[in-house]
C-alpha cells in the first residue's frame, strides 16, 4: 500500500510542478522563483519512486 501512495504523490508532484513551469510566466513578479520550485517538484517526484521503490 506505500508502494500506490508513493506513485500516487510522486504523479502528483510531477503535474503540480508541470502547472508552476507554465505559471512562471504568467505571473507578475517572482518568476524564478515559481520556476524554481517546479523544478524542485520535478526533481522530487523523480527522487521519491527511486527511493522508495530501491529498498527491499
Amino acid at each position: 500500500m506505500g508502494r500506490v501512495i508513493a506513485a500516487f504523490f510522486s504523479i502528483l508532484l510531477l503535474l503540480v510542478s508541470m502547472y508552476l513551469f507554465g505559471v512562471a510566466f504568467q505571473v507578475n513578479s517572482g518568476q524564478a522563483f515559481v520556476f524554481m520550485a517546479g523544478v524542485l517538484l520535478m526533481s522530487l517526484s523523480f527522487f521519491l519512486p527511486i527511493h522508495v521503490f530501491g529498498k527491499k
